[in-house]
Parts: C-alpha cells; sequence; structure tokens
C-alpha cells in the first residue's frame, strides 16, 4: 500500500515537472492580450465540455469522446468519494446513496470502456479515417487506457465474488464479472486473493496513466482545456507581432497562446479534411504545420524551415475553415501567417507575391494601377466624393477589387444605383481610399498593413463617418475586427447587411417574380469568420419564387473561393484549382445563376466557371447587389444592365 502512494506520488510530481518546465518554453512566446480570460474563459470551457459542440460535428467522434469523457468523470468522482470515506472516515455511502453511487460508477466505467473500443476500432488497419495519424504511441495507449479500464472492473467483480452481497447487483458490470469469475471457480478466498493482486495491478496502471499524461495525446486534457480558457475571441482576427519580425521566425516571434497550442493539437485531421488547398491537391496540410510547430518546440535549434514547407505556407488561403473545427480551437491561420512574415523578412516569397505587395506599397492597390484611377469605375455616375473635412453620416467603401477590377466595378456600380434609386445621402472617399491592407497582412508584410490601416483609420476619422458600407467582406472584416486595434472605428455593415436593413424598414422593395434556379456561396470572411449567412438569403428570398438550392458545403461551413490570403496573387501548383473544385459544387446544383457577396469570390467562380467543359458551367456569377438591381420595384430596363 504505501509503495502504490509513494509511487502515485512520484506520477503527479513528474506531471507537474513536466508541464512547469514545458510552459518555461510557452513563455518565450510573447503575449498579444488578444483572449478571454478569467471567469469569461472557465464560462467558455464549462460550455465547452457540457457540450462538446465542435466535436459533435463528427457523430462517432462526438459519441466516443462524450463516452470517454463522462466515463472518466464518473470514475474519478467515484474513486474520489471512495478515497474520502476510506482515508477519513466519513461514513456516507451507505443505504441508498451507495446503491446509486453503484449504479452510476458502473455505467460511467462501462461508457469509458466502450468509448475507448470506438477509438480503437477507428484506428484499425485499413480504416475508412484517412485524416487519423498511424501512430502506434497512441494506439498503445488507448490500449493502455482500456486494461486500465478492464481491471477496474476486475477489481470490483474478485470483491464481489467473495461473498455476493445481494445489494451489489447495483452494480451490474461488477456483479456480471463477480458471476464470470465465480463460475470459473474464483470466489471466496480465491477471489479475495484475486481482489488484491488486481487492485495493485490497477493502481499500477493508474500511476502509468499519470506518467504517459504529457508524452502522449492525453496532454490535452491539460493544453486543450487551457487552450479553450484562453482562446482568442474574433474568428479569422489576426494579431501583430509584439515586435518586428527581422529574419527567419523563432519561438518568440509567436504568441504563448500558439507555442500551448502547438501542444494540445490532438492530430484529429480535422482541419487537413476541410482544407481546400489540401483539397486541390497543394503542398498544405494545415494539421503539418502545427506539427511542425511542436517539433519546433521540441528542439528550438532546427530551424522551423526544416519542419515546415515554404509551399505549404504560400498555399493558404486563409479562410479560417481549420480553425472552426478544431476541436481545441488551435489557431492555425495565426501560424501561417507568423511563418509567412519571417519569410517575407527573408525575402523568401513567391515573385508574384512581391509584385503585389510592391505596387500595393506604391500604388496603394494590390491590382497594380494608379491610385490616380481609383474613381474610373464612376465614368457617367453622379457620385458624390467626400471632401477632406466633410462630416460623412453614411461612407460606401468601394475597395481595390470594387474600383480595379472590371467583375468589380459592375458590383460597385450597381451599389450606387441602389443608393441613387433609394435617395440615401453617402459618400465616398475617391482617391483618399486605400487598400484596406488585407492582402498584404495576410501575405505576411505587417508593416505596409499598419501604415495603410493608419492612413485610413485617420482619414474615416477626420470625416467623422457614423458608418461605413462595403461589399467586399476582406474590407469589412478588416475595417471591423482589425482596425480598432488602431484607432477607433465607427460602426460598419456589409452590403448584404445592410440591403436587408432596408428591406425590413420598407424603404427598399423589390420585384416578387424571378424564376431563377439559384445557389448562393458564402464568402469566408462574412459567414465563418463574421457569421454572417442569413442576411443575403433573406434578401434573395424578396424577389426569388424559387427556394435557394443550397451546396452541400455552405453557410459557416462554406467551402472557399480560393481568393483570399493573396491567393488572388499567388499561384501554387496543385492538382487542381480550388475555384475549379468550388465551381464543381455550383453545377452540382443545376442553379442557373450563382449569387455570392464578394468580389474575390465573383472573379474566382467565374474562372472556376471556365474551367468546366462546354457541357457544364451553363450558370451565370452574380453579387447580391446586382440581382438587387435587376428586381428593383420600379427599376427601368436599363438599371439592370
Amino acid at each position: 500500500m504505501t509503495a502504490v502512494y509513494i509511487g502515485s506520488t512520484v506520477a503527479v510530481a513528474w506531471i507537474v515537472y513536466w508541464f512547469v518546465r514545458r510552459n518555461a518554453r510557452w513563455r518565450l512566446g510573447s503575449s498579444s492580450g488578444d483572449r478571454t480570460r478569467g471567469l469569461a474563459g472557465l464560462r467558455k470551457l464549462a460550455g465547452y465540455l457540457l457540450t462538446h459542440r465542435v466535436i459533435r460535428r463528427d457523430p462517432y467522434a462526438g459519441v466516443m469522446h462524450a463516452m470517454i469523457f463522462w466515463g472518466f468523470i464518473a470514475l474519478l468522482i467515484a474513486t474520489t468519494l471512495v478515497g474520502i470515506q476510506h482515508h477519513f472516515g466519513i461514513e456516507f455511502l451507505t443505504g441508498t446513496t451507495y446503491l446509486v453511487f453503484s449504479l452510476g460508477a458502473d455505467l460511467g466505467g462501462a461508457a469509458f470502456c466502450a468509448g475507448i473500443v470506438m477509438a480503437l476500432w477507428r484506428r484499425r488497419a485499413r480504416t475508412p479515417y484517412s485524416r487519423l495519424l498511424p501512430d502506434r504511441t497512441t494506439i498503445a495507449m488507448l490500449w493502455g487506457l482500456l486494461i486500465l479500464g478492464l481491471t477496474g472492473f476486475l477489481v470490483e467483480g474478485a470483491r464481489i465474488a467473495r461473498d455476493f452481497p445481494p445489494f451489489e447487483k447495483w452494480s451490474p458490470v461488477g456483479y456480471a464479472t463477480a458471476l464470470l469469475l465465480s463460475s470459473v471457480g474464483i470466489d471466496g478466498e480465491t477471489a479475495t486473493a484475486l481482489h488484491r493482486f488486481s487492485w495493485i495491478v490497477h493502481a499500477v496502471l493508474v500511476g502509468g496513466f499519470f506518467v504517459v499524461v504529457p508524452i502522449t495525446l492525453l496532454r490535452h486534457i491539460v493544453t486543450g482545456a487551457w487552450n479553450v480558457v484562453e482562446s482568442r475571441g474574433v474568428p479569422g482576427r489576426l494579431h501583430p507581432p509584439q515586435s518586428p519580425i527581422t529574419g527567419a521566425v523563432e519561438l518568440g516571434d509567436f504568441d504563448r497562446l500558439d507555442l500551448l497550442q502547438a501542444d494540445a493539437c490532438l492530430t484529429c485531421g480535422h482541419c487537413t479534411l476541410v482544407c481546400p488547398a489540401e483539397a486541390a491537391g497543394k503542398p498544405l496540410s494545415p494539421r503539418s504545420i502545427v506539427l511542425g510547430l511542436r517539433d519546433h518546440l521540441d528542439v528550438p535549434t532546427v530551424p522551423l524551415t526544416e519542419h515546415v514547407d515554404d509551399n505549404a505556407l504560400w498555399s493558404c488561403t486563409t479562410c479560417n475553415a481549420c480553425d472552426a473545427v478544431c476541436p481545441v480551437e488551435i489557431d492555425i491561420v495565426q501560424k501561417i501567417i507568423t511563418m509567412r512574415r519571417g519569410r517575407i523578412a527573408e525575402s523568401e516569397f513567391p515573385q508574384t507575391a512581391g509584385e503585389a505587395l510592391e505596387t500595393t506599397a506604391q500604388k496603394f492597390n494590390p491590382f497594380g494601377q494608379s491610385n490616380s484611377a481609383r474613381m474610373d469605375w464612376a465614368a457617367g455616375l453622379d457620385v458624390p466624393v467626400a471632401g477632406e473635412e466633410e462630416s460623412v453620416e453614411l461612407l460606401y467603401w468601394v475597395g481595390c477589387g470594387g474600383a480595379f477590377d472590371p467583375d468589380g466595378r459592375e458590383v460597385t456600380r450597381a451599389m450606387i444605383r441602389i443608393f441613387n434609386h433609394l435617395q440615401i445621402e453617402y459618400r465616398v472617399l475617391g482617391c483618399r481610399e486605400r487598400c484596406t491592407g488585407d492582402p498584404a497582412r495576410r501575405l505576411g508584410e505587417e508593416g505596409l498593413w499598419q501604415s495603410l490601416a493608419e492612413h485610413n483609420q485617420r482619414t474615416i476619422a477626420d470625416n467623422g463617418v457614423r458608418t461605413v458600407v462595403t461589399h467586399c467582406p476582406h474590407c469589412f472584416h478588416s475595417l471591423r475586427n482589425e482596425y480598432p486595434v488602431v484607432g477607433p472605428m465607427p460602426e460598419i455593415v456589409h452590403h448584404t447587411q445592410w440591403l436587408q436593413a432596408r428591406i425590413a424598414d420598407g424603404s427598399l422593395r423589390l420585384r416578387k417574380g424571378s424564376q431563377e434556379k439559384l445557389t448562393y456561396h458564402d464568402p469566408c470572411y462574412l459567414a465563418r469568420a463574421n457569421g454572417e449567412v442569413e442576411g443575403p438569403r433573406a434578401v434573395l428570398g424578396e424577389f426569388a419564387r424559387l427556394p435557394i438550392v443550397e451546396m452541400d458545403q455552405h453557410g459557416r461551413q462554406g467551402f472557399c473561393c480560393g481568393g483570399g490570403g493573396g491567393q488572388m496573387w499567388l499561384d501554387v501548383r496543385g492538382e487542381t484549382r480550388v475555384e475549379n473544385i468550388r465551381a464543381a459544387h455550383v453545377d452540382a446544383t443545376g442553379a442557373q445563376t450563382v449569387v455570392t457577396g464578394c468580389p474575390y469570390c465573383r472573379v474566382m467562380l467565374e474562372a472556376g466557371r471556365s474551367s468546366l467543359d462546354e457541357r457544364q458551367g451553363k450558370w451565370r456569377v452574380k453579387d447580391l447587389a446586382e440581382l438587387v438591381v435587376e428586381n428593383l420595384d420600379d427599376a427601368p430596363e436599363a438599371a439592370a444592365r
């Protein structure tokens, strides 16, 4: 008995020692301060544990993990209560309380063992769940946990088999085990001997459980919970480095939370499964990014560039799909951007990325056109431009795509027609508007983003703007979620939200008569990063007679168009292109028109459509604003062109 207690103490001390040492390495990172903490973090963790909301998206994994988790909790509570009663002589597990306690502990143990069996079955040879890594250590750990659970029932069964007290029938698994032992001649004194032996074995296995926690996936019990408590609040929001990155990134260039998350990774592969770059056959596996950082954390003397391939970094569309499905809420995109910052600092980047960054720095847009041409889209339209000190109630933020891309210009002109139709008082900034810096920041050029953000924030503040409307989700996300660290910002509204509000207040009336079969493509930075999925569909419902035909991947689980993260200006080769995959999704719906709310998406979907063979792609690509113009209640036909 003494040896068991000494061993348990040593095992617990080992866990504490490992995490203290590891925490010292996590603390080599910086601290952004952009996270939930305190009671808010604990409430978030409680909600996470109670609901398992992310894990339940995969029904099998959800049931499996819930059985293991709640079974473990039941066993932990049962063991603790028995220990308190035994060591402190407090008799409270008696009568009905004991019966309920016994039933609950047995059911918990059964659930735990069943969950472990499910986990082992999932990792069997030729498993259909190819996203799981074939890790022998994990399989051995699972077998150890199963044996731990079974020996617990053996201890209970041997105890009951000594004299079969009638009330022990409330321990159904233990009682069944006792009957099995009795059937092979193990009862009475023989059962007593087996009870002592199995108790020692079980106690040793419990000690072994504590020993392997830090060096196996079981570490997520600590790191995963810790990460959920401290995880960042706004999806897709990047945080700046603590100090300028001037070379290849090291541990100090990452946030402490990034380093903690590297150890929280379950290697489950959900992130890789939903990655559009991976689906297109590009050299990116989000899981490998995190595990590469973990390898660097283990041996910091080995450069991170040896663990993470550059082509993988430049394949990312920053769609945040990987972050959204991670069971322990790891920010994978943030790590990719941090690594890109290091490659930018070392001038190790694709030529096309360098060209986009250079033209953004010189001409304030990544399209390579002179900023003096920023208002060319307005030819033939009466568009009011705000004076430098003019107070502006409603500012229409055009964005670079809306100003320079031919398809984007059509969206901008459609919005102007809507403003004029409703006789809305609005202004644009004209040539004082500059790129929000979203492409530059997500390509890793933080300094360029900072200078652009400071200019734009100051310009908006100087004009006393009350509300900004933009049709670009990337501009929307930057202005709404990232600019506030530069300075105070007014209300930022995406044009789909603004159009829905105008319909709701009765000022915007649309003809209910369109017989087109429509499908809607959710822009990643509108749906996934900012949760807006109902507004665009509500607007479509105002004029479409037929129900919207949804693609299999839509809403917050939508599939990327392939244009984000600077991919409009990058071309990392794969087996196919992301936009081609999404175009095939559109084609499968049989829709006549695919509607979106993003200039990037409009361009990429059109490119994907043109890649289909001549029997496919018999649909058009339109922004929501363009369809609104086509269906204005009293708009002349010319307005639709």
